[in-house]
């Protein structure tokens, strides 16, 4: 399956494990199904400081639906005022330094939340609400996914990705 990323992260290279979760997000446009995707551009956004940096610069070359993939690098204040409601991230990727919180209360007021899977780091993201998260597991990355957050959105998730990942029901593991 494309989607499985088997590299084992070290010290030598700090950049191959947010390439990795790069790859994540960039195949998780293939194995979830939004509601209808309007705009020119997919948007793929990352809230709070960028941990990719340069890394995911060339998922812009790629594309998702017939559409350019954009990759949006959200301020968190500017976010949490809600003046940037007119950007429709489909994947919003909440960075370590945000407040994972705080923004699931602010999208939980907004309607376009619906039709976007929230992406985080930690044990602790997908407990706390967040849809998809990266968890370091013995030197590799690995996916945790929170079936009722889902469950909640316009979003569907592919049985194939779902058999990769470790399912969490509010936040009981299975």
């Amino acid at each position: 399956m494309v989607l499985i990323f088997s590299a084992s992260l070290s010290a030598d290279d700090g950049n191959l494990e947010y390439k990795v979760k790069a790859g994540y997000l960039y195949n998780f446009t293939k194995f979830v199904t939004w509601p209808e995707i309007t705009g020119a551009t997919f948007n793929l956004c990352i809230l709070g400081t960028d941990p990719f940096g340069a890394v995911i610069d060339p998922i812009e070359k790629k594309s998702a639906f017939d559409k350019p993939i954009k990759v949006i690098r959200l301020d968190e204040a500017i976010f949490l005022s809600g003046r940037d409601v007119k950007i429709h991230c489909r994947i919003l990727y909440i960075s370590h330094s945000s407040n994972p919180k705080t923004a699931f209360e602010k999208l939980k007021i907004g309607s376009h939340a619906t039709g976007m899977l929230i992406v985080g780091e930690g044990d602790e993201f997908v407990a706390g609400g967040g849809m998809i998260g990266f968890v370091n597991r013995d030197g590799k990355i690995k996916l945790q996914v929170n079936l009722q957050s889902v469950r909640q959105t316009e979003l569907k998730i592919s049985a194939k990705l779902l058999e990769i990942a470790e399912l969490v029901k509010g936040g009981i593991h299975d």
